[in-house]
């Protein structure tokens, strides 16, 4: 059975290494291992204090996740193209399943830079990726969760003054900036830590290593998430715990970029590259008539993060791992929300043919009863599943309930 993303999220290959389709036999246990860190260990800064503050709720409305990992100690597994966690559809993630509070602060100026507000996402609200899966190589459903233990914290630059690209490679000795990125050969980070925002304390300025040596738009942001990921097995009719470790993401509204560079490795010459968007309607990039100052009812109303991140090296139970994975968020402000799938700031038939395409399709996964082993589990997704249209509170099943949702918000618009 043909198991491809149908040219979704295609390996990139620099270095000479070969580009193509790989086959996926034994790529479950390399898929699996990119879930087995030890812990790793975060510094978060603590950014200048606001006399006041404000909440909002925002939901992921949109974006994707794969990831490439390898399992050193284990002879002749063959890597697949991004496959993990979704195995046998497109990496889409489902929308209003994310979500988590984010807490603005009242705008501070640091010198040469204008005005910058800080973001403290609150981890009590978090909601992050939750997926169950089956694995044919082991012949076992697994459980992956992530959560934060610890808020999360970034940035948002008020003025076009922020830098916030994000260029590393990585090798076995840990993260590094690469070019265009100003401080190119400097160390970034350890393995599975944060990079640091430089003495000043926000990302995105010329003491750090972020960006490519131009300004990027008003309301360019960096977003740094210290979050855990816990993977679970199902065993004898129940969950079993097979891991919990630390897990960080580095968000970036400009460009992320990420090349492994250890010769000799697997995965060596592997890469991936996305963009964000920065914070809308402030920055004007989607619609410049549209455009509003700081202080509008919808300044910060939706915003696109994006992350490409590896580590090498990384002790696990199953011995040494090396994994890159890519991230790609659109967050959506509750209160201004609509169905818009496809996120092109309005709801119309665009949105409803997505869902009305993958009319009773399900998902890889458990069944409707959530439990492994049933008569409903469902191994292998269907084709024209697109997790896109799934928009139900019980995730897996495209159906009219979905399109329904979407007719609800008919010829709405997401503007100021």
């Amino acid at each position: 059975m043909d198991r491809t993303h149908n040219g979704f999220c295609k390996v990139k290959i620099e270095k000479g290494v070969k580009t193509g389709m790989e086959k996926k036999k034994a790529v479950a246990a390399a898929s699996l291992s990119m879930f087995l860190l030890s812990s790793f260990a975060l510094v978060v800064p603590m950014p200048p204090a606001s006399a006041s503050s404000v909440t909002h709720r925002y939901w992921v409305m949109g974006g994707m996740t794969c990831s490439i990992s390898d399992l050193v100690s284990i002879p002749n597994v063959t890597l697949g193209d991004w496959t993990t966690p979704y195995h046998t559809r497109p990496p889409y993630l489902a929308p209003l399943v994310g979500q988590l509070d984010i807490t603005f602060s009242d705008p501070w100026t640091l010198p040469g830079y204008g005005m910058i507000v800080n973001l403290t996402a609150l981890h009590e609200t978090y909601v992050g990726l939750q997926h169950v899966w089956y694995d044919e190589t082991t012949i076992t459903w697994y459980r992956l969760t992530l959560t934060l233990e610890e808020d999360g914290y970034g940035w948002i630059f008020l003025n076009a003054t922020g830098d916030v690209d994000c260029y590393t490679f990585n090798n076995c000795t840990g993260v590094y900036w690469k070019q265009p990125s100003l401080k190119a050969g400097e160390k970034a980070a350890d393995t599975g830590a944060l990079p640091s925002s430089g003495p000043d304390g926000v990302a995105g300025t010329a003491d750090d290593g972020f960006g490519s040596g131009t300004n990027d738009p008003a309301g360019s942001s960096i977003f740094m998430l210290p979050g855990r990921m816990s993977v679970d097995c199902w065993i004898a009719s129940r969950w079993i715990l097979l891991f919990t470790s630390p897990w960080p993401q580095v968000f970036t509204t400009g460009t992320a970029y990420d090349i492994v560079d250890t010769p000799g490795r697997r995965i060596d010459g592997r890469w991936n590259s996305t963009e964000g968007e920065p914070c809308e309607f402030l920055a004007g990039e989607d619609h410049p008539g549209w455009q509003v100052n700081y202080g509008d009812p919808k300044w910060n109303a939706y915003g696109t993060y994006a992350c490409v991140w590896s580590a090498l090296n990384v002790s696990t139970s199953l011995g040494p791992l090396d994994v890159i994975f890519q991230a790609k968020q659109r967050l959506v402000r509750e209160d201004v929300l609509i169905a818009d799938v496809n996120g092109d700031e309005v709801c119309n038939i665009v949105d409803i043919v997505i869902a009305a395409l993958a009319f009773d399709s399900r998902d890889e996964g458990p069944g409707d009863d959530g439990i492994p082993g049933t008569g409903d589990d469902k191994p292998i997704a269907d084709r024209k599943y697109d997790a896109r249209g799934d928009l139900r509170p019980a995730r897996g099943l495209v159906n009219i309930v979905d399109i329904v949702r979407i007719a609800l918000d008919f010829d709405e618009r997401l503007q100021p």
